[in-house]
């Protein structure tokens, strides 16, 4: 048996999209591996717990928020995810540990992605194509290559020897602006990481560019996602958006499955013509062509959508 600790984190509003996440995960896995699932849930209710336990494989570790006044600068980013820091902490039985956030789907089985030698770095990453294209966060925080934080393949013993829990608060604590748990992991793991595959953390922000763009920028011929990072809008909460279908498949699947979602209208529904603003660019969408610009017609490019 291939045996994989998986990491999740949730609070009550991320209960239900955590186990779909789950469901997809259990219902992918091949036959020979075994995924034991850990969910650190924060401050979660009598019901939700009650969800959790009813699942097998998974083991639910109910905490108090201890980064209730922790300060953010987004307020749509759940504080609870600065447990990540603890992870490797908190599972001192195990010395590699794959976490993954709670707006994933998981398509594939992992067990040759677990496999992957992280020599003595700390962690397997994917690099944020958005971030750094668009956000230029690689710029912003002076470092070399940023990497999204929603799917990440720990070194927990590395971890652990250089005390990088500590270490990972300390910059937080010490940080003149609100970053956010994502800005702290670059920050703190630097070069110290091994870019991986985006099969494994393939983020539905990619698709405001185009494929040619993003095979690029990742160095590859081809994407086949594996794991399905679903962010920026939400299909538990935006109908027709990108991989609705694929979560409703899951949801399905799931308890809450008799539960109607009000879901709401896709903003960003193509129309004739459209023109908002996206990071430092205008974005104008006329008759399925899409022109992108920045301040003053500055750096004009033509692509399609």
């Amino acid at each position: 048996m291939n045996k994989i600790p998986i990491v999740y984190i949730t609070d009550d509003n991320y209960a239900m999209p955590t186990i779909v996440s789950i469901i997809s995960l259990l219902k992918n896995k091949c036959k020979n591996t075994l995924p034991d699932v850990y969910v650190i849930g924060i401050d979660l209710s009598d019901k939700n717990r009650a969800y959790f336990k009813n699942i097998d494989n998974i083991t639910l570790l109910n905490l108090e928020n201890k980064y209730s006044d922790i300060k953010i600068k987004e307020t749509y980013v759940s504080k609870a995810a600065f447990f990540k820091f603890d992870i490797a902490e908190i599972f001192r039985n195990h010395d590699k540990i794959l976490y993954l956030d709670s707006d994933t789907l998981i398509l594939d089985d992992l067990a040759e992605f677990f496999k992957t030698d992280l020599e003595n770095l700390y962690a397997g990453v994917i690099k944020d194509c958005i971030g750094e294209i668009m956000c230029k966060d690689n710029e912003r925080l002076k470092i070399k290559n940023y990497f999204n934080s929603g799917v990440m393949l720990l070194n927990a013993e590395k971890m652990r020897e250089d005390n990088i829990s500590e270490k990972l608060l300390e910059n937080k604590k010490n940080s003149a602006i609100d970053y956010l748990d994502q800005e702290i992991f670059n920050i703190t793991f630097k070069d110290s990481v091994k870019y991986l595959s985006p099969d494994y953390n393939y983020m539905v922000t990619n698709k405001r560019l185009t494929q040619k763009t993003v095979k690029d920028f990742y160095n590859v011929s081809k994407i086949s996602p594996k794991i399905i990072h679903l962010t920026y809008l939400k299909p538990w909460e935006y109908e027709n958006i990108p991989y609705s279908n694929e979560w409703m498949k899951y949801y399905n699947q799931s308890p809450f499955k008799k539960n109607k979602l009000n879901l709401k209208e896709n903003p960003h529904k193509r129309k004739i013509y459209e023109k908002r603003k996206l990071y430092d660019r205008w974005i104008i969408d006329i008759l399925g062509l899409r022109f992108s610009y920045k301040k003053g017609g500055k750096d004009f490019r033509l692509f399609y959508p």
